[in-house]
């Protein structure tokens, strides 16, 4: 698979962000990784991970946030 980008999109969650707004602490897990989750995890550092000839993947942003809450969470 290809590496997948992350899209950049100020309002793409911009309808949970207002939802979440009040109802998450920003210090919390989930406000860090929500504010900080493009710095924390580039595209760039996956991309050796991934072939350039193929599908495109998940965007590894999401899959990296993803196994932290997992992880946090107690999930498989």
């Amino acid at each position: 698979m290809t590496l997948g980008r992350t899209p950049k999109q100020a309002d793409l969650l911009c309808a949970s962000e207002r939802f979440c707004e009040g109802r998450v602490s920003p210090e919390s897990i989930y406000g860090v990784l929500h504010r900080e989750c493009f710095t924390l995890f580039p595209d760039e550092m996956f991309a050796d991970l991934f072939t350039d000839v193929g599908r495109r993947s998940v965007p590894p942003m999401i899959v990296a946030v993803v196994m932290v809450l997992q992880r946090i969470e107690g999930c498989s």
